[in-house]
């Protein structure tokens, strides 16, 4: 998966968005740790940071949901499809190493379609391009789902979970009665 920043804009009188080409990193010591900060630093509970606030933290609030969106392109390399949703949220349960340091986090991202399509015959990199540069703002009202993962503790940088082809966390405890809460 790919990360993009996109800018919200007015074109030929409709709402649009379009790529920056400023790519984010979610994971790691970058948004997502930065938005843990932002929160107190909370282990053994949940905590949610929404996509405005995450803009906010990214562009040193010179810009929130109004004017950016958080894009992820589910499937970079692919030549046959094209495959976005946008960030919306992101619920988070950090769990302590039992010393009140963070070890580990599991996370439910929020997401919605932005635009998907396949192509037959394939399409190049100048194409994608060309569909990415002026695509029409979704409606709000457009159904959300979720997908799970987990950051690695302190010891592995807030990285990603294993990287393979199932990225899979067990919630239990505390942290599944914190999920629970949204479906």
């Amino acid at each position: 998966m790919a990360f993009h920043l996109f800018e919200r804009a007015v074109v030929s009188g409709r709402t649009v968005i379009r790529p920056t080409g400023n790519k984010i990193s979610l994971a790691g010591y970058n948004l997502i740790y930065n938005a843990w900060l932002a929160h107190g630093r909370p282990v053994d509970t949940g905590w949610r940071i929404t996509a405005d606030e995450l803009i906010q933290i990214l562009t040193d609030r010179a810009h929130n949901y109004t004017t950016k969106r958080l894009v992820i392109d589910f499937d970079p390399k692919a030549t046959w499809r094209i495959g976005l949703v946008e960030l919306l949220d992101v619920f988070a349960f950090t769990w302590s190493d039992g010393n009140g340091a963070p070890s580990w986090t599991p996370i439910m991202l929020r997401l919605r379609d932005i635009f998907y399509k396949e192509y037959n015959p394939s399409i190049d990199q100048a194409g994608k391009a060309a569909v990415l540069s002026e695509l029409p703002e979704p409606e709000p009202n457009c159904p959300d789902f979720v997908e799970f993962l987990y950051l690695n503790g302190p010891i592995n940088g807030w990285t990603w979970g294993k990287s393979s082809m199932t990225n899979a966390a067990f919630l239990q405890g505390g942290a599944r009665d914190y999920f629970r809460q949204f479906f």
